[in-house]
């Protein structure tokens, strides 16, 4: 676990390394990411021929950085929101999935009363979901509804529909183009107690002092 500070903050948080933030003294803030990769041509969930996801329950994983399907040195990880976690935010979207028709949904399941609701991703009349997916809303980072999870927490997300890997036609993409359900926690937590690095803590003897 990695924490990076004001002024340092250049480029995107690393999920994988369980990067955050400092953004207020004493709060460490984290942005999590996991995926349910569906494709043809990739060693996600869905059948590897067909692309095919039933309807079901399924567990996002956190993707390693290695892009290789036949040498991962860093293994897939399991999306887990840590204990004492307030969650804040939390979004849905689903490139390159296809519904087959309109109002099947995808939401997240089990985290219950530790995260504010997201709502349901829903498809369209032509099957696919919108492009900007969900999110919920901004507001329980400010007054005080959200709840901290007491223990470790596995995401989880729920479908109710059959979907296969496939883009939108008017996109141009063929059937090697991702095709994932991608979710996002943002959440919370107290920064740990202070180190010796906090504190300018003498040496028994200066340099220099002598006797």
């Amino acid at each position: 676990m990695s924490i990076i500070f004001p002024g340092n903050y250049v480029a995107r948080l690393n999920a994988y390394r369980d990067q955050g933030v400092q953004a207020l003294p004493g709060v460490n803030f984290y942005k999590q990411v996991g995926a349910v990769v569906l494709s043809p041509d990739n060693r996600g969930i869905g059948n590897n021929e067909t692309g095919f996801l039933a309807a079901g329950t399924y567990d996002p994983l956190v993707l390693s950085p290695d892009l290789r399907q036949d040498d991962k040195p860093r293994k897939d990880k399991p999306f887990v929101v840590p204990a004492g976690a307030v969650v804040y935010r939390t979004a849905i979207s689903a490139p390159g999935i296809f519904a087959g028709s309109a109002g099947k949904t995808i939401v997240i399941d089990t985290l219950g009363a530790n995260a504010p609701a997201t709502g349901t991703l829903t498809s369209d009349a032509l099957g696919f979901f919108p492009k900007y997916g969900v999110s919920s809303v901004l507001n329980t980072i400010v007054d005080g509804t959200a709840v901290s999870a007491s223990v470790d927490t596995l995401v989880k997300i729920t479908t109710d529909g059959d979907f296969i890997a496939k883009q939108m036609p008017s996109q141009g993409a063929d059937r090697d183009s991702p095709a994932a359900i991608l979710v996002e926690l943002c959440w919370y937590m107290p920064a740990p107690a202070p180190d010796a690095d906090d504190a300018n803590i003498p040496f028994a003897v200066e340099a220099g002092e002598g006797y």
